[in-house]
């Protein structure tokens, strides 16, 4: 009974969904790209009278089309450390006994790396990207598994590197590690994030697909992975609005004073939670197998915790996504599941009626 109800409110969503579509225009992916070139630099005013600068480039992820994708958990889950444990517990360690620090040569999330450099050679460290990852695909065949799927490895989710010194003179005390972070990419396009990032409660912790991995040399090392597989293609392609609507659609919460600072705008799958599960229950990210790779954007913004405040350091990091079809944003302070957010799989507009 309540999977009828289910395909009849869906039914009726999509119906809402065609109703509007014919009230704007539509295009691809690649003219989505073209778009996006220009980048987003805006000023805005917001309610307060204080002015907001928005200057950031545009990242447009995948290829030639916007595929929506059933998916489910892989048997796989990556799970190693090395003979000397996590890298990261030595500068921890380090720390504690004395006046000492972590050097970030790089802390940044969505770097363009280059494979073939030697990020931490200064700090003792010599080895490269790609030397690191060939050492971490070793290792995983070892383990009689394989890193069969793709990944962004010269974009990762975040880029760290770091080593520990002492304060007062400089001495290196703990050599330099890499840490990274990398997105899964499916059908050429990476999953960026879970909807739940996008409200300030959710009902529950879900987490998204990854590959993370530390590594300072070959006995200092861990690698840990969740992995997602494809069990349906529910479009190859789907309509998307212009990058001007979708701009248009972060307006309010800009100039309502909620969003102090805008940090990035990409384009990506996000995940979303299957609607047909039993959302009476407290349920986990391992009670749940069926999951929705809905094409989006995901703005990085700082949002306030008191839009009245003028104090820069009272904010969350946020990445809350925007319809690529509507251009709506996500409602922050969303409450309607549970007292969380709404992160059921709403459907999606088909390009035959939008033609």
């Amino acid at each position: 009974m309540k999977k009828h109800l289910f395909t009849r409110v869906l039914t009726l969503l999509l119906a809402a969904f065609a109703s509007t579509a014919v009230a704007q225009d539509y295009y691809t992916l690649p003219e989505i790209r073209e778009q996006a070139a220009q980048g987003w630099h805006q000023t805005y005013t917001d309610k307060y009278g204080r002015t907001r600068q928005v200057d950031v480039d545009i990242e447009v992820f995948g290829e030639n089309a916007a595929p929506v994708v059933k998916a489910c958990w892989a048997t796989k889950y990556f799970n190693f450390k090395g003979p000397a444990g996590e890298p990261r517990a030595a500068n921890q360690a380090a720390r504690k006994k004395g006046n000492r620090e972590d050097i970030y040569l790089y802390n940044e999330g969505f770097m363009k790396v280059n494979l073939d450099e030697k990020y931490m050679e200064s700090c003792g460290n010599d080895l490269t990207l790609c030397e690191a990852y060939d050492f971490c695909e070793g290792v995983i065949q070892g383990q009689g598994m394989s890193l069969y799927q793709d990944y962004m490895w010269e974009q990762p989710m975040f880029f760290v590197a770091l080593y520990t010194a002492d304060m007062d003179t400089g001495e290196l005390i703990v050599p330099g590690m890499y840490w990274l972070r990398f997105c899964q990419k499916e059908l050429g396009m990476p999953i960026l994030t879970h909807v739940e990032e996008s409200f300030n409660n959710t009902y529950v912790t879900f987490i998204c697909p990854f590959f993370d991995f530390q590594i300072r040399d070959h006995e200092a090392c861990s690698f840990v992975g969740r992995v997602f597989d494809v069990s349906e293609v529910l479009a190859e392609d789907i309509p998307l609005c212009s990058v001007e609507t979708v701009i248009d659609g972060a307006r309010e919460m800009i100039e309502s004073g909620y969003i102090r600072n805008v940090t990035g705008l990409r384009f990506g799958y996000v995940v979303y939670n299957d609607p047909e599960a039993d959302w009476s229950k407290r349920l986990s990210s391992e009670d749940v197998d069926t999951w929705y790779l809905v094409p989006s954007w995901v703005m990085d913004c700082h949002v306030m915790w008191d839009p009245k405040d003028d104090d820069s350091g009272k904010y969350s990091d946020r990445e809350i996504a925007i319809n690529a079809q509507t251009g709506k944003m996500l409602d922050y302070f969303d409450t309607s599941l549970k007292g969380g957010g709404d992160v059921r799989y709403k459907g999606f507009i088909p390009w035959d009626s939008v033609k």
